[in-house]
């Protein structure tokens, strides 16, 4: 198959960002919302991965920076874990993408649970209080999401006549 254009690839990516903002902040029911995936990291992840090209950290960096200004919380606090996560990713993806989808998935959880805890520290360096387990169970919701976010956004570029790898 042919590469798409590079309009294609920036005008997916830049949507994709956008959905997942939307994502994060739709409100759902308190039982529900504490498990919430973490929409912005999935989506960066993936591009970091599946696109090398594109620069990554930057729209990490502005993205959390609107995620501080959305959730009222100390300015930079989700810049840090957006930024950290994806050079990991990138830093990694060698690694990552050797593997089947299911053991990436196991391998990116401690990227997901540092992300976690990097919100966790800044919380707690800021003195807001939450319950412990309920800062590392977007973690795992995360993990369970990445297979599925993988998966559609695969079928998403295939059809649009995207590359295999």
């Amino acid at each position: 198959m042919s590469r798409p254009s590079p309009q294609a690839v920036w005008a997916g990516y830049l949507l994709s960002l956008l959905c997942a903002l939307v994502l994060q902040l739709v409100e759902l029911p308190d039982a529900l919302s504490a498990a919430r995936p973490l929409w912005l990291p999935l989506m960066l992840a993936y591009w970091a991965l599946r696109e090398p090209q594109l620069p990554v950290l930057i729209p990490a960096f502005l993205c959390g920076l609107m995620l501080d200004v959305l959730y009222a919380s100390p300015f930079g606090q989700h810049a840090l874990g957006l930024v950290v996560l994806v050079y990991i990713v990138v830093r990694l993806r060698s690694f990552f993408i050797i593997f089947p989808l299911w053991q990436a998935t196991i391998a990116l959880v401690p990227a997901w649970a540092l992300y976690c805890f990097l919100m966790f520290w800044v919380d707690g360096a800021t003195q807001h209080e939450a319950e412990i387990w309920l800062r590392w169970l977007p973690a795992l919701s995360t993990a369970l999401f990445w297979p599925l976010l993988w998966s559609v956004m695969e079928l998403i570029r295939s059809r649009r006549g995207g590359d295999e790898d």
